[in-house]
């Protein structure tokens, strides 16, 4: 008896085929599995034994020779909880003596409890992909993942709760099945209106806003600094309201590395992610890896947002790795059996106090801290990382006036919609999802196209304020995103976009905040 199963590989599934048969040299009590199978596979035997009990009791009972399973690929490490179920069906088929036609061409995921409940498991998703892309005739699972299930079209489904269910269903013969069609049931959550937070919520602090704003627009990483109760937070939460929804090929990807660890929400399917990992999160759990392989928090970020709060806080081995993923949009895991890549493409909203005690920047006296302090609290951030951070902006505490101020605060309904309009501009000129964030600095510096003034006044802005090539070139895209959101506000606009000393101007003013320096 032949049947498939899958096991998940990071955030892929692996086929799995499993191969039963009675094996005379096995007593009946001792089944065996083989295919460097892990514990938790291995326990899945004793798992469907259990299970099998109540409708193959006598079958159990009168069983010949102990049953061997093996697993190819054989040199490919298998391990979880998603093949009991196909084990289970391989016994049942064995001892009823099924024809493997039957089964032939159906893939069973899911964990099989001891009174034959079916479970939820992780990977659902990457199992429906790989059955789809290799023309499986459907797929068996728990009911549990059936509405996460119905989001992968063109692959029927058939989804169970108990054991007996598909055990009743092997025996119908010239029943097909899985019958039912795939459907996509939540096409209408494309927007990110579906969460509950709003850039009207924020009083004042017109400049941060204006920050978030170019990150949205224009996929800049930013930093907010200032001191405890300025509305860091805040902003940083309502930063995917600004984002577009996700594009299908986008929100496909989002779903299958969210559906590897059980932190899929089917409805908010087009929605960006929002990260927020403590300051105590080790290495594996910020970029991946870990014992069984799992994607990080950057990789549940992708294609939204991770906040990182009370940025000095985190471990430096942890904020050193998050370099790659930053420059490169993607995280290597390497191990002995292989390197495992976990798609990173996220916008990183990082916040942080200007002291260990917050209150330096006030000048109210508050402030006890000394000036080594400061430094070796500050010096946690080494300056590659904060090169990666196109955008500092330095968050005041609002005014009194400001919070109780009667009239409304833009929402981020409108907000988002300037953003989707200087998106489009950078994807006619550089292609479909890339932002000037993503762009080479080759095709930026052909956008920009600065002339004589323009150039003057980049090389007096890195001559003065000692910027790093890559601090320079991270100016340039702001800038360019800045104009991008001018022009796509005018009344006549055109495909090309001029940027201008104002923009250059206003790009060097979210770079040093706390200088606020006009050079020229």
């Amino acid at each position: 008896m032949r049947l498939l199963g899958t096991v998940l590989d990071g955030i892929n599934a692996i086929e799995v085929v499993l191969e039963a048969r009675f094996e005379e040299s096995l007593r009946p009590s001792e089944p065996r599995i083989v295919g460097l199978a892990s514990t938790s596979v291995r326990e899945g035997l004793l798992r469907a034994r259990s299970a099998l009990r109540g409708q193959l009791a006598h079958e159990l009972a009168h069983q010949p020779f102990g049953l061997l399973v093996n697993l190819a690929p054989a040199d490919v490490h298998k391990g979880g909880r998603s093949l009991d179920l196909a084990i289970t069906v391989a016994w049942a088929a064995v001892l009823r003596g099924i024809p493997e036609a039957r089964l032939c061409g159906l893939v069973f995921i899911g964990e099989v409890g001891l009174d034959g409940d079916i479970r939820a498991v992780s990977g659902v998703l990457a199992t429906l992909l790989a059955a789809r892309r290799t023309g499986k005739r459907g797929v068996v699972l728990p009911q549990g993942n059936l509405r996460e299930a119905l989001l992968c079209e063109g692959i029927p489904v058939h989804a169970v709760q108990h054991v007996n269910e598909v055990l009743e269903l092997m025996l119908l013969d010239g029943v097909p099945w899985p019958s039912s069609a795939q459907s996509h049931p939540f096409a209408a959550a494309q927007s990110s209106d579906a969460v509950a937070l709003d850039l009207s919520d924020v009083r004042g602090q017109y400049q941060p806003k204006r920050a978030l704003e170019l990150a949205a627009a224009g996929g800049h990483n930013i930093l907010l600094e200032g001191p405890p109760g300025s509305g860091k937070t805040l902003l940083a939460r309502r930063m995917p309201t600004l984002l577009p929804p996700l594009d299908d090929a986008s929100a496909e990807t989002v779903a299958l590395i969210h559906s590897a660890v059980r932190t899929l929400v089917p409805e908010q399917f087009y929605c960006a992610p929002f990260r927020a990992p403590h300051h105590t999160a080790s290495v594996p759990g910020l970029v991946g890896g870990g014992n069984p392989l799992r994607p990080g928090e950057v990789s549940l970020a992708h294609g939204g947002v991770l906040f990182l709060d009370e940025l000095p806080e985190f471990e430096r081995r942890a904020l050193e790795a998050l370099r790659e993923p930053l420059e490169d949009h993607v995280v290597h895991v390497v191990r002995a059996t292989g390197v495992r890549s976990f798609p990173a493409r996220f916008l990183c909203v990082a916040a942080m106090n200007p002291c260990p005690c917050g209150y330096a920047a006030l000048g109210d006296g508050r402030c006890r801290c000394t000036p080594r302090a400061v430094a070796n609290y500050r010096a946690r951030i080494s300056g590659p990382l904060l090169d990666r951070f196109d955008l500092r902006v330095f968050v005041r505490p609002p005014q009194p006036q400001q919070l109780f101020a009667t009239e409304n605060e833009e929402g981020s309904a409108a907000v988002r919609e300037r953003v989707i309009a200087a998106r489009e501009r950078m994807q006619r000129r550089f292609g479909p999802g890339i932002s000037n964030a993503r762009a080479s600095d080759a095709r930026i510096r052909a956008a920009i196209a600065p002339g004589a003034e323009e150039r003057r006044l980049l090389a007096q802005i890195m001559t003065k304020q000692k910027l790093s090539a890559r601090a320079m070139r991270r100016l340039e895209r702001v800038a360019l995103t800045i104009a991008d959101l001018a022009a796509s506000q005018s009344q006549h606009e055109s495909e090309a976009t001029r940027v201008g000393s104002v923009h250059i101007s206003e790009a060097l003013a979210f770079r040093l905040p706390e200088e606020a320096s006009a050079v020229g």
